[in-house]
């Protein structure tokens, strides 16, 4: 009898514990960021990720756009957002600073995400979002998973293919201190605006971006809009004449792969050296 009754004094406290932990994690999570939408969308389901954007679901910005049909997507009205009664806000550092503001002062808890320009700050932010959500155990999940996709990524870099220019519209190149300088190095390549020693997005002169050399272009692309003026750059004669007389590889990577740093980072390694792949020497 006494057994008996220490059992279910064990189970009674074992019971206490789980309501206890379920009533910690934040129950009603909304998103005011893409790149948060992302992380959050790799973490939770749609139960407790009640509402992200509306750029989640757009396939040219959101690596899991698919994914997001699952998700309820909010105008970012402060109202709309207001109603979704949220207990945890997950907004980006540089982003929608006004919102994420006033929402502050009217006592909403509002976490911002930075941007990781590398894979370790990449499992850091992670990791940081899985103990705010309450899910450490899935944020290490994922970042295992990250982990073994960059081993794979490292194993199939081929020497062979040295320098790349990314050039993006309005003549805007990648250098260092960016997410993109990251994926390239991890796929094996020379990031040429590194080279040239210049930090965060920049802007690279065409004729710069010609005298460099560059083994592999990679073309920027932010819309279906590619006869616009700030594309044109993209479409000029002396890239196409340039890339055919050096035999220069032209790669473009839509613009869903490195938008933001997460999975999708690895992602975008792994998809530029499956292009490198597809156009072989």
């Amino acid at each position: 009898m006494q057994l008996k009754q220490t059992q279910r004094l064990i189970a009674f406290f074992i019971s206490l514990l789980i309501s206890a932990n379920v009533l910690a994690k934040p129950q009603r999570i909304v998103s005011l960021n893409l790149c948060a939408d992302q992380l959050l969308m790799a973490l939770l389901p749609p139960e407790r990720l009640i509402a992200i954007t509306p750029l989640a679901a757009n396939p040219e910005a959101s690596y899991l756009y698919q994914k997001a049909a699952q998700y309820h997507q909010h105008s970012s009205r402060i109202e709309e957002i207001m109603a979704l009664k949220p207990d945890l806000i997950v907004a980006g550092e540089f982003t929608a600073q006004p919102t994420n503001q006033l929402l502050e002062e009217l006592g909403y808890k509002v976490i911002k995400l930075g941007l990781p320009i590398n894979s370790d700050g990449i499992f850091q932010q992670v990791r940081f979002l899985g103990q705010q959500i309450g899910e450490p155990a899935r944020a290490e999940a994922l970042v295992l998973a990250m982990h073994k996709q960059l081993a794979n990524i490292i194993g199939a870099q081929d020497n062979r293919y040295q320098r790349a220019a990314v050039y993006y519209a309005n003549g805007f190149t990648a250098g260092q201190q960016t997410i993109v300088n990251e994926i390239l190095t991890m796929a094996g390549l020379r990031n040429i605006a590194a080279e040239l020693n210049l930090d965060y997005v920049a802007p690279l002169s065409l004729e710069s971006l010609l005298a460099s050399k560059p083994d592999i272009l990679l073309l920027g692309r932010s819309n279906n809009n590619t006869n616009s003026l700030a594309h044109q750059i993209l479409q000029h004669q002396a890239i196409h004449r340039y890339a055919a007389l050096k035999q220069v590889k032209r790669i473009t990577i839509p613009d869903r792969y490195w938008s933001c740093a997460g999975p999708s980072s690895f992602a975008a390694a792994s998809y530029l050296q499956q292009q490198l792949l597809a156009q072989p020497l």
